[in-house]
C-alpha cells in the first residue's frame, strides 16, 4: 500500500475538497523529487475513481488505480525518444513496474530505467495531442476520468499552449492532476489555472519509518546521502551503484588537487552521464559538502561517517569556512547552467576550477 509520510494533513484537505464536491478540475501538487508528490496524486486518483467515492483502497476501482491499470486513469510522464508512437504509451509497462517498486520515483531513477547514453527526459507535443484524443472519449466506467501528469515542467514549450487548452476548456467529470518538482519552470498561465497543493519536505523520521526493518547504519547512511529524496534512497538500496558516491569522491578529489589534465579527464567522464544524472550528482554534491561544512564548523559527531569512498571527517577538512560560500555559488550556478542547456563540459570545467579555489580558501 502506498502511503504519504509528511503530508497526511494535506491529504485530509484533499479528501474534504473531494467529498464536498469542491475539488478543482485542475490540481497542481508540488513536492521535492522523490517525496510525497506521486503518492499523494495516487491517493487523489483513488478518491476520484473509487466505486464508493471514498478512496477505500479495497474496491475494484481502487485496486486497479494502485496497479496503474484503471481504464479511466490516463498517465503522462516524461519519456525519451525512440519509442514506436513517441508518447508515454511506449513506456507504460516500464513506468508501472518502476512505480510499483518505488512509489516515490524520482526523475533520475526513472531516466536510468529507460534512457540510453545521454537521452533527456521530455514530454513531447505528440503526447499532448494523444491526451486530447484520449480525454475526448467516453469514460470506460461511466464516471470520472483522471489525467495524472508527472513533471509538467518537462513539457516542450511548443506543447504548452495545447496543454493550456485542456485546462481552460475542462471536459465533464474530467480531473487533471499535475505533480511538479519545479513549478518555477511552468508557465504562469498554467499555474494560475490550477488549484495548488504544496507538500512539506520529508524528514529523517520518514526515512526511519520506511527503512524500519533495516540495519541502523544503513538507515543513517541513506538518510545522510539522500534526504529528503526518499525515491533515490529506495533506488540506491535496491541498486547501490546508483548512489554516485564513488563518482562524487573522484570529482571532489580531482577538484581539490586542481591538476588541469585530471580535471579534463573527470569532466569528460561526467559528460558521458545522462543529463539528469549529472544534475542529481551536483545536487548531492551540494548536500555532501554542506554536511562536511557543518561538521567542520560545529565539530559534531555523525552517526553515519562511512560513505564508502569518503567520510564526513575527511570531507570536513576540505570545506573551509572561507570557501563555503563559493562552493554553494559554484554548484548552484552549474545546476542553473544545465537547466538552461548551456554546454555541459564548459559548465563542469568552470565549476571544477572554482571548486579548487574554494577548497583552497582562495
Amino acid at each position: 500500500m502506498v502511503r504519504t509520510y509528511n503530508n497526511n494533513s494535506l491529504l485530509e484537505q484533499i479528501k474534504h475538497a473531494t467529498s464536498t464536491r469542491k475539488l478543482h478540475h485542475a490540481n497542481l501538487i508540488s513536492s521535492g523529487q522523490g517525496e510525497d508528490g506521486l503518492p499523494l496524486a495516487l491517493e487523489l486518483s483513488k478518491l476520484l475513481l473509487c466505486e464508493h467515492e471514498t478512496g477505500c483502497g479495497s474496491c475494484r476501482g481502487c485496486t486497479r488505480v494502485a496497479k496503474l491499470e484503471h481504464p479511466d486513469l490516463n498517465l503522462t510522464f516524461p519519456i525519451v525518444s525512440g519509442g514506436a508512437t513517441g508518447t508515454s504509451d511506449d513506456f507504460l509497462v516500464q513506468f508501472r513496474e518502476a512505480f510499483i517498486n518505488n512509489p516515490f520515483l524520482d526523475p533520475n531513477s526513472w531516466q536510468q530505467t529507460i534512457a540510453t547514453k545521454n537521452q533527456q527526459l521530455q514530454i513531447p507535443v505528440k503526447e499532448i495531442q494523444n491526451l486530447q484524443h484520449k480525454l475526448s472519449l467516453t469514460a470506460a466506467e461511466g464516471k470520472n476520468r483522471v489525467l495524472l501528469l508527472w513533471m509538467p515542467e518537462a513539457i516542450k514549450v511548443s506543447a504548452s499552449n495545447k496543454l493550456l487548452k485542456l485546462i481552460e476548456e475542462p471536459l465533464d467529470n474530467t480531473y487533471i492532476i499535475f505533480v511538479t518538482h519545479n513549478k518555477g519552470r511552468l508557465l504562469p498561465t498554467i499555474l494560475s489555472r490550477c488549484a495548488p497543493w504544496h507538500c512539506k519536505p520529508l524528514t529523517a523520521e520518514a526515512f526511519e519509518q520506511h527503512f524500519s526493518g533495516e540495519a541502523e547504519n544503513l538507515k543513517a547512511l541513506l538518510n545522510m546521502v539522500f534526504a529528503p529524496n526518499l525515491g533515490a534512497a529506495i533506488t540506491a538500496k535496491n541498486d547501490p551503484s546508483t548512489t554516485q558516491i564513488e563518482l562524487f569522491a573522484h570529482w571532489m578529489r580531482t577538484c581539490y588537487k586542481g591538476a588541469p589534465v585530471e580535471i579534463t579527464a573527470v569532466v569528460n567522464e561526467l559528460a558521458t552521464q545522462p543529463k539528469e544524472a549529472v544534475k542529481t550528482l551536483i545536487t548531492r554534491s551540494m548536500h555532501f559538502l554542506e554536511r562536511g561544512y557543518y561538521h567542520n564548523v560545529q565539530a559534531t559527531d555523525t552517526s553515519a561517517t562511512d560513505l564508502g569512498a569518503i567520510n564526513v571527517q575527511k570531507l570536513s577538512t576540505a570545506v573551509v569556512p572561507a570557501g563555503a560560500q563559493l562552493i554553494t555559488k559554484t554548484l548552484g550556478s552549474c545546476l542553473r547552467d544545465l537547466e538552461r542547456n548551456i554546454h555541459l563540459k564548459t559548465s563542469l570545467t568552470h565549476a571544477s576550477y572554482q571548486l579548487h579555489r574554494a577548497f583552497r580558501g582562495q
